[in-house]
């Protein structure tokens, strides 16, 4: 589904990536690393929202950069500084997202799901504006998920929901991935990564650190039985 060969993405004299290759399936891939290892820099360059300086980033065999439309298309995305347009209501702006995916009047029986599971179906006619950030957060959730995409990223899922909201994701997330999905997430909440991550990649200094399962990573750093927070900062440093 994805395939980066040989990519590599500076910024001035700092490589945020060096000579990455990998390929991700229909998979929950978690995408792990401290601050400036290179995540953020890797989830742009396949949603295509920059280039990279050398290699190639292929999305369902096309390279992204030629087809920038097509990439969008089958992605669906929540970023980490979530901006919402917060003149809308709650339900307006799913509705202006569902039509700007192209999804038809049968949106609007998947947003009434959706609404209701997120518990946001009593709030859906109040203005973003007077969201709180975990409501807003739902929001792009579900806007992120709205028509079931082939690909979806997650970047920080969880800040700022609550217990329940995080069981509705995670339900959500195998729902997609028993469909044949591909789910690539990042996150700092380590119990998270190891209950949903059927594959783990550690980014460190713009290059792959580690890659493969929870069990893989645990033998690798021969801690069998320490807290996955442990393991992900073997591999981190």
């Amino acid at each position: 589904m994805i395939k980066l060969d040989s990519v590599t993405k500076c910024y001035g004299e700092l490589k945020a990536l060096n000579e990455v290759s990998l390929s991700i399936g229909s998979e929950i891939f978690a995408l792990l690393g401290a601050n400036g290892a290179g995540k953020s820099t890797m989830l742009k360059l396949i949603l295509g929202m920059i280039e990279p300086d050398s290699g190639i980033v292929l999305v369902k065999d096309k390279e992204v950069k030629f087809n920038y439309v097509q990439t969008r298309q089958a992605i669906g995305y929540l970023p980490e500084n979530l901006v919402l347009y917060e003149r809308l209501t709650g339900r307006e702006f799913l509705q202006f997202v569902a039509g700007i995916k192209g999804l038809g009047r049968e949106a609007n029986q998947e947003i009434d799901q959706a609404l209701t599971e997120f518990d946001l179906k009593a709030k859906q006619n109040l203005l973003i504006r007077q969201y709180s950030f975990g409501m807003k957060k739902r929001i792009g959730l579900i806007a992120a998920m709205l028509g079931k995409p082939e690909i979806l990223i997650l970047d920080e899922p969880l800040n700022g929901l609550d217990v329940e909201t995080i069981a509705t994701l995670r339900s959500k997330i195998e729902k997609l991935y028993k469909e044949g999905k591909t789910i690539i997430f990042s996150s700092h909440i380590m119990d998270f990564v190891e209950r949903m991550a059927t594959r783990v990649m550690i980014l460190s200094k713009g290059q792959i650190s580690v890659d493969g399962t929870i069990s893989d990573l645990r033998k690798k750093a021969n801690l069998p039985n320490n807290h996955f927070e442990e393991i992900f900062f073997y591999f981190a440093k």
